[in-house]
């Protein structure tokens, strides 16, 4: 598996420069998604999933959020907000791949807050089709037991960590990997309040109902810590106007004892459940086709009739 393509950098319209990593799938470049990455989690832990998808014929973008991994710049490491990953980050992003091939279907697979950042960015009326996995939201009703001890510790801790360190610090009990703390408490805001709202206390709820096209969610029933059933339909009521499918993935079915949070992109992953990814894939585009024909092409959402800049 060739995990490591070509390694690129994209500029945000701020002039801030994002890690990225681009898999060229098929010679004609018809479908590509966009990898929405989780908090604090570096774009790494996607690229064997990113390798298998272009291998079978889809060009792949994963990138960093500023603050996070390769994107980790002095002068946005603790002032970087959910805002500028969701304004910033996630477009640029996109035009880069808008930037390398002429796609007829635009998707995303988005894992854990990348289903939150989608439905709020200027990008979400671009998309054709979305997978989401273990995609939720942090409402502290819908985690139960142990989960909701460690939603409770995050939302009272990680702030007072953050204001007396400038930054969350990295360890067992907080994120293993740096992240801008301003993001972090962003990230709390939006469980504490059960509202997503911008950096001004502005509620932006009503952004996810701009996304019409098909969108795949996928609950792995042994995520109950970061993403239990709950949680995940809670994210998918957002999104209003698009057309939901819910699926559970459970371990068992594909011959392992556990998945969890990151196990779907882990480097051994049953290849059984990255083809039924591939599956479900394959099937948004068509569905995307289905609804959106007669609408691509020169006056289309993908028309060469656009410009777009990195």
């Amino acid at each position: 598996m060739d995990v490591l393509r070509d390694k690129i950098t994209i500029e945000a319209a701020d002039g801030c420069r994002l890690s990225a990593r681009w898999w060229p799938g098929s010679p004609d470049g018809q479908r590509s998604l966009l990898f929405i990455p989780g908090l604090a989690a570096p774009q790494e832990y996607l690229h064997f999933f990113a390798s298998y998808l272009a291998q079978r014929g889809w060009n792949v973008l994963t990138f960093d959020y500023r603050s996070v991994g390769g994107s980790r710049h002095e002068a946005v490491d603790t002032t970087a907000t959910l805002d500028d990953w969701v304004n910033l980050d996630l477009p640029a992003s996109l035009a880069a791949i808008k930037q390398r091939t002429s796609t007829k279907f635009l998707g995303v697979v988005a894992h854990s807050i990348g289903g939150q950042l989608l439905g709020q960015s200027p990008m979400r009326s671009e998309v054709d089709g979305a997978l989401f996995i273990a995609a939720q939201r942090g409402i502290r009703r819908h985690y139960h037991g142990v989960a909701r001890l460690r939603v409770e510790y995050a939302y009272a801790i990680f702030p007072l960590l953050i204001r007396l360190f400038g930054n969350l610090p990295t360890s067992n009990l907080t994120f293993p990997v740096q992240c801008s703390g301003q993001a972090v408490r962003q990230w709390v805001e939006w469980g504490r309040r059960g509202v997503f709202v911008d950096r001004q206390g502005k509620s932006v709820e009503s952004r996810f109902a701009d996304y019409r096209g098909p969108l795949k969610a996928i609950t792995i029933a042994d995520d109950e810590y970061y993403a239990p059933a709950a949680a995940v339909d809670a994210l998918t009521r957002v999104y209003q106007n698009a057309e939901v499918e819910r699926e559970v993935l459970r371990p068992q079915d594909y011959g392992v004892e556990t998945i969890g949070h990151f196990g779907f992109f882990h480097r051994h992953a049953p290849r059984t459940l990255w083809d039924q990814a591939a599956s479900w894939l394959s099937n948004l585009e068509a569905r995307a086709q289905e609804t959106n024909k007669g609408t691509n092409g020169i006056n289309g959402k993908h028309g060469r009739g656009f410009g777009f800049s990195g």
